[in-house]
């Protein structure tokens, strides 16, 4: 079930916009003040929030971020009178799905607010990737902690007859190393590896465009 919250101050505001969404088949719970719908956000039962009416500006700072925070999914959707362009500039970077200044038309908000739930089921479905950079720090992480380990190992195997072992657990941090040293360079190859690309498409491109003016 589509879950929307309508947070308004204003009951005749609040029932106006209810009524607006009415026969869109969304669950709906209208209340005076977002915290009032907070346990529902928490329980992942809605999945948008349309904010209007008047609030302080530290307030809706403050609140943004912190709905992000309780489900980083979560659309949120703005309708004041006047926003200063600093305020809207920091709701921006915290992730606010849509903003609206001034009279706002019903199929324009509810357009924002189809819109609003189809984004959140593509992001909530898509795979958690992490960048390539945070990947290779991960993996750097790893081998490093595995060749530290490996490192105070053959300390530990001073006794010959613990040799045998001892050397194979070297040939095994000796790999690790290597492995660590690839990790390093692999960045810089794989910008490399880019570039070249990037200088081979244009030269293709100058090379069409010559073609053509022939």
């Amino acid at each position: 079930m589509q879950g929307l919250l309508i947070a308004n101050k204003n009951q005749a505001e609040r029932d106006q916009l209810t009524a607006v969404f009415g026969e869109d088949g969304y669950e709906i719970t209208a209340t005076e003040t977002v915290a009032d719908g907070l346990e529902k956000i928490l329980d992942r039962q809605v999945q948008v929030i349309v904010i209007a009416g008047e609030y302080d500006d530290q307030h809706i700072a403050k609140l943004v971020p912190l709905l992000k925070k309780c489900n980083r999914h979560l659309s949120i959707i703005l309708m004041t009178e006047e926003i200063s362009l600093e305020l809207l500039r920091r709701i921006r970077k915290e992730g606010i799905f849509y903003h609206a200044v001034g009279e706002v038309g019903a199929d324009e908000i509810r357009q924002a607010v189809s819109c609003a739930f189809k984004t959140y089921a593509a992001n909530a479905k898509a795979p958690k990737t992490l960048p390539l950079k945070e990947k290779l720090m991960y993996a750097k992480s790893i081998l490093t902690t595995l060749s530290l380990i490996l490192m105070s190992v053959p300390a530990m195997a001073a006794d010959t007859t613990k040799t045998y072992t001892s050397g194979i657990l070297v040939l095994l941090f000796v790999g690790f190393c290597a492995l660590l040293v690839v990790m390093q360079l692999l960045p810089a190859v794989m910008n490399l590896v880019g570039l070249t690309k990037k200088a081979m498409q244009d030269s293709k491109k100058s090379v069409e465009a010559s073609s053509l003016q022939k």
